[in-house]
């Protein structure tokens, strides 16, 4: 098991390092859940209306371990670099000893004050706070999902979103995407034309993201982003073209779900379209998302 912090794509190891003796991790498994009810005139009990997860705040414990006050210096100065509070968040990233890794993002939230009473000899145990505001983990490893005539048999791992070419009038494919997070992913869709009337359904939800209606022309595209915080349609030139969506469009909701919600895991998505050719290509990105470690 390994525990590093990311800040602006660089990678410092926090365990398994001379530097720094890694003594504890807490509240890497479920976050704080908070229960919605409501109660109308002469009920007894409660109505539940469903849940929020709060922020999550990871701690770890670490000690400087150093064999004079010079390096003791340098290692305290080192972890007050890689903490210092930033608008931008850092990442921590936990690689499993099976190999998976977890990663979250976050921002300094606490610690790191090196008080006299903390340090014995040349050994400074800290602990240090963070803050996650989204409490859920992914794998770092995008995924994509091809769609097409020609598309190949389910999901598979790739460090980028790739597209397929589609190559005839007409699309329509169903994908059995085999999710194997535990907590719902919410893609990014990207649709590049020709194409009219394009429709995305995750069959095993209900859900949908309708453009019945629009034509989306040859060298343009429309980027559906499903990300909390997101919710938004864009062509290629930026313009908002969200009201391309029919009413009944699930904007707000659509993404991939985890069993037990999606059965083992399994989202039938279908994707259809009209009027495309070898220049259309349509691809779906997401990284998988665990509600803990």
């Amino acid at each position: 098991m390994t525990i590093e912090a990311i800040v602006a794509g660089v990678a410092y190891e926090l365990s398994n390092t001379t530097e720094f003796i890694f003594q504890e991790e807490s509240d890497f498994g479920m976050p704080d859940v908070r229960r919605l009810t409501e109660a109308g005139p002469l009920q007894h009990g409660l109505t539940d209306v469903g849940f929020r997860m709060g922020a999550r705040k990871l701690r770890l414990k670490l000690a400087c371990n150093a064999d004079n006050a010079a390096t003791l210096d340098a290692q305290r100065a080192k972890l007050l670099s890689i903490f210092r509070p930033r608008n931008a968040s850092l990442s921590i990233r936990k690689t499993l000893d099976s190999g998976a890794r977890r990663q979250i993002d976050c921002h300094f939230n606490g610690g790191l004050s090196f008080r006299t009473s903390d340090r014995k000899g040349m050994v400074q145990v800290e602990v240090i706070e963070l803050l996650a505001p989204d409490p859920t983990f992914y794998d770092p490893t995008a995924v994509a999902v091809p769609f097409g005539l020609t598309g190949g048999g389910g999901a598979f791992n790739v460090p980028l979103a790739i597209p397929w070419n589609v190559g005839s009038s007409v699309l329509d494919q169903v994908k059995a995407i085999e999710y194997v997070g535990t907590w719902k992913a919410d893609p990014i869709i990207t649709i590049y034309g020709p194409i009219t009337d394009a429709v995305i359904t995750n069959e095993t939800t209900g859900m949908k993201l309708d453009f019945t209606g629009t034509t989306i022309d040859a060298g343009s595209y429309y980027v559906i982003d499903t990300r909390y915080g997101h919710k938004t349609v864009r062509e290629d030139d930026g313009t908002n073209r969200i009201a391309a969506l029919t009413d009944d469009s699930d904007l707000a909701t659509f993404g991939l779900e985890a069993d037990p919600d999606a059965p083992g895991g399994v989202n039938s998505v279908r994707v259809t379209g009209s009027g495309v050719t070898e220049a259309t290509q349509v691809y779906m990105s997401y990284y998988t998302r665990y509600v803990g470690i």
